[in-house]
């Protein structure tokens, strides 16, 4: 990451940014309020294993990491993009070249990447001061993850993606 920070953006949104943005929370929030609704109804009806809420609250968790990558997304569209290059440079080739897998890889390092920075942000810590091997370190993370390296498929080539 170079060591300084993005510019703020300036101007005005267009109608069209702005139906985009409002559709895209109004999606999230809803799927978390049925989330919220079906938590209300395991509570009524006397729901108590840990399991039931277990998928319920991960479920929700995700609504929320969703809101966290469309409203940062939104205000610093580089930091995707910036992730996607960085990760790629840290694997030394593209996922096309290193077969499905290392797509994958790479496609979930670059997730990781980025929600890092938005949380760190948040927190008030720019993208710039985040140590410059983290994306070595994200890739490393997720390439040793026994939650992705434990798959039966994992020794299928090619991305799914027509031409590639």
């Amino acid at each position: 990451m170079s060591d300084h920070q993005a510019p703020k953006r300036s101007g005005d949104l267009t109608d069209e940014q702005a139906a985009l943005l409002l559709k895209s929370f109004t999606e999230t929030l809803t799927e978390a309020g049925q989330i919220a609704a079906r938590l209300s109804q395991y509570v009524t009806v006397g729901v108590r294993d840990w399991e039931s809420y277990e998928r319920l609250l991960d479920h929700w968790a995700r609504q929320g990491l969703e809101m966290v990558h469309a409203g940062r997304g939104a205000i610093r569209p580089e930091l995707g993009r910036i992730s996607a290059q960085l990760i790629e440079q840290a694997a030394g080739l593209t996922g096309g070249e290193g077969g499905m897998r290392e797509h994958l890889h790479q496609q979930i390092a670059a997730a990781v990447l980025s929600t890092v920075w938005y949380a760190g942000e948040h927190h008030l810590i720019e993208a710039a001061d985040w140590p410059g091997d983290l994306p070595e370190v994200v890739l490393a993370a997720v390439r040793q993850a026994p939650g992705l390296t434990n798959d039966p498929m994992k020794n299928l080539h090619g991305t799914g993606r027509p031409g590639r």
